[in-house]
């Protein structure tokens, strides 16, 4: 994680889905929040619920090594690390 001014870079080894992207975007106090994929290794694709329900190369087990669960653990922790930067909620 790292804090620019009012911009926020989180990193993370997954490859993502777009709503955990967007998620964490929406929560993040900062101005901007850029998330860069694949850091530090790679933990395969990180599919939602839906994907998995909808199934497809990327959804299925074999194709990362997390699931939907550890995409939500991923979003929340990731935007409270980031929030932490931030005393209080920017106006």
């Amino acid at each position: 994680m790292l804090r620019l001014g009012d911009v926020a870079i989180a990193t993370n080894p997954f490859e993502l889905f777009l709503d955990y992207g967007v998620q964490i975007r929406a929560r993040s106090w900062s101005l901007q929040t850029f998330l860069i994929q694949l850091a530090a290794g790679s933990g395969g694709y990180l599919p939602t619920d839906q994907a998995v329900a909808g199934g497809g190369y990327s959804a299925v087990p074999e194709s990362g090594f997390v699931g939907p669960d550890g995409g939500r653990v991923l979003v929340d922790r990731t935007v409270d690390a980031l929030n932490g930067f931030w005393p209080t909620v920017p106006k």
